[in-house]
C-alpha cells in the first residue's frame, strides 16, 4: 500500500535531492520517500513552480496556529462546562445532606 504524503514533504524531500545536484523528478522523489503516488509527487512538484515552498510552510504554518487556536477555545468551553456541572452536581448534593 502506497504511503500518503503531504505536498510540504515532497517538495523538502525534492530540495534535498537538489542539494545533493540531482534534478527531481517524480520517481527520484518517489524512491527517496520510499513510496508515494507518482502523480502526486508529480502535482506537488509542478506546485512549487507557482509558490515557493517558504510560502507553503509559512500557510501551513499560519493555518495550524489557527486551528490550535481555535482548539484552545473549545477546551476552554468544555473546562467551563464540566465546571458548571461540578458545581450543578456539589449543589445536588448538598440539598441532598439537608
Amino acid at each position: 500500500m502506497a504511503r500518503h504524503h503531504d505536498t510540504i514533504e515532497i517538495l523538502v524531500t525534492a530540495r534535498h535531492l537538489e542539494a545533493q545536484g540531482i534534478r527531481p523528478t517524480a520517481r527520484m522523489v518517489r524512491l527517496a520517500l520510499g513510496g508515494g503516488s507518482n502523480a502526486a509527487i508529480a502535482q506537488a512538484l509542478a506546485t512549487t513552480e507557482l509558490t515557493p515552498l517558504e510560502e507553503l510552510i509559512r500557510r501551513r504554518r499560519d493555518q495550524l496556529d489557527l486551528e490550535l487556536t481555535e482548539a484552545r477555545h473549545a477546551l476552554a468551553a468544555l473546562e467551563a462546562e464540566q465546571a458548571r456541572l461540578d458545581e450543578l452536581a456539589e449543589s445536588l448534593s448538598t440539598l441532598d445532606k439537608a
